[in-house]
């Protein structure tokens, strides 16, 4: 920024505005740093606007010619923009004898600006300065004193479709760090929308993978509760347990109608069991997705889940096809080339690359088996791990094939309107 047009270093008016800071006149320069005073200081300069951009004059000095300061490209004045005197605080600093002091004049009211001519600038004692003169300070002091008028920019999208968040009655004392910790790695990360589930109280007070219904009604009220405290950045699951499955249908329908957008089935009956259609019967009514815990390749039982693998997810996905399944962390342990080898041949599962498992070779296996349109982001539980496979994906993808598994495929899953793109 030239401090004078032609000729010198910026002067401290100049200085002033770049820096957006307040500022007070002086004996020792034309604009003194006076830190702390309120920002109706910041209009002064471009009150006494001299014939150089950014100098101060005493009141009543003769102006310069216009035409010999306004620079090229100058921005011009806001029809009726309004400039105010600058009003020291009480007990503000008095200024040396003999300096420049402002001697401020009566504030002008929009009522009584619009008399003047169009793109005027009214001064505190009355005279005016020409609109191409005060175009100059205006170049200047622009990001001080105009709005701004830039477009707002839309972020790059990123869902991530496998989040958890915590609450008081799980096992975690640290809940709120935990919860808060996921929020700030995530704008680290540029994730837009966690979407999100509680599986009941995590084993606290009944089973992870078989939760009672007190404990899937508390987990799922602290998420829509997460949800509205953040709406731009959380949504939700509603968390069932389909053994019990007259509360499950109730609560999905409750949870749908609280604003979450799909529903998540951990490891409570195995993925073929029948006990599953209505529930995705329900699903297919209205128009939501299902997250199903899977482990890849299951060899054995494990005490207290009864947990299914990608065949028995796709026996599920193959009696609804009308239905969108999402197989739940393709990198979360086991045989993921054996589920990959399932998903093959049924269209209705798409892939959530979550998990901590980064196994070479396996996000190319993954785009082999099933497309990249069938492929989804996510976390689980290792942020770390999801955002390293999406560096990884980067260099994997062409840039519209990346846009896909970042957000575009989960856009498709879940409702129309659920994402800020959407």
């Amino acid at each position: 920024m030239a401090g004078a047009v032609g000729r010198g270093p910026p002067s401290a008016w100049c200085r002033a505005a770049a820096a957006g800071r307040p500022w007070a006149v002086s004996a020792r320069d034309p604009v003194e740093w006076v830190p702390g005073r309120e920002a109706l200081a910041r209009g002064a300069a471009h009150l006494r606007a001299g014939g150089e951009v950014g100098a101060l004059r005493p009141v009543g000095a003769a102006a310069r010619r216009a035409a010999a300061v306004h620079p090229a490209r100058a921005v011009a004045h806001p029809v009726s923009a309004v400039a105010r005197p600058v009003v020291l605080p009480v007990g503000a600093a008095v200024p040396p004898a003999g300096a420049a002091v402002h001697r401020p004049g009566p504030v002008v009211h929009p009522a009584d600006a619009a008399v003047r001519p169009v793109g005027a600038v009214v001064r505190p004692v009355g005279a005016v300065v020409s609109a191409a003169a005060a175009g100059c300070a205006w170049q200047s002091c622009r990001s001080v004193m105009a709005q701004d008028t830039t477009p707002p920019q839309i972020p790059a999208m990123l869902i991530d479709v496998h989040a958890h968040f915590y609450h008081d009655r799980t096992l975690r004392a640290d809940w709120r760090e935990r919860n808060a910790s996921r929020l700030r790695a995530g704008e680290r990360i540029g994730i837009t929308t966690h979407v999100a589930s509680i599986l009941g109280s995590f084993g606290r007070t009944s089973p992870t993978y078989f939760p009672s219904p007190a404990d899937l009604e508390y987990g799922n009220n602290a998420l829509i509760g997460l949800e509205h405290t953040h709406p731009d950045r959380i949504r939700g699951y509603v968390t069932v347990n389909p053994n019990y499955a007259t509360h499950a249908r109730v609560e999905i329908q409750r949870g749908l109608a609280a604003g979450m957008i799909g529903i998540k089935l951990a490891a409570s009956r195995r993925a073929s069991d029948p006990l599953l259609d209505p529930i995705c019967e329900l699903a297919r009514e209205r128009g939501v997705p299902v997250l199903h815990h899977v482990w890849q390749h299951r060899r054995r039982d494990w005490p207290g889940q009864e947990a299914s693998d990608a065949v028995e997810l796709c026996a599920l996905a193959a009696r609804h096809p009308d239905v969108r399944f999402i197989l739940a962390h393709i990198g979360g342990g086991g045989d993921w080339q054996h589920s990959l080898a399932a998903l093959a041949r049924i269209p209705n599962v798409a892939v959530d690359l979550s998990g901590s498992g980064v196994d070479g070779g396996m996000l190319e296996s993954c785009l082999a088996a099933v497309g990249v349109e069938r492929l989804v982001w996510g976390t689980d539980l290792t942020m770390d791990t999801g955002w390293a496979k999406l560096r990884y994906l980067e260099r994997l993808l062409a840039p519209k094939e990346l846009e896909l598994v970042r957000w575009k495929n989960a856009a498709r899953l879940f409702p129309h309107g659920v994402f800020p793109s959407d």
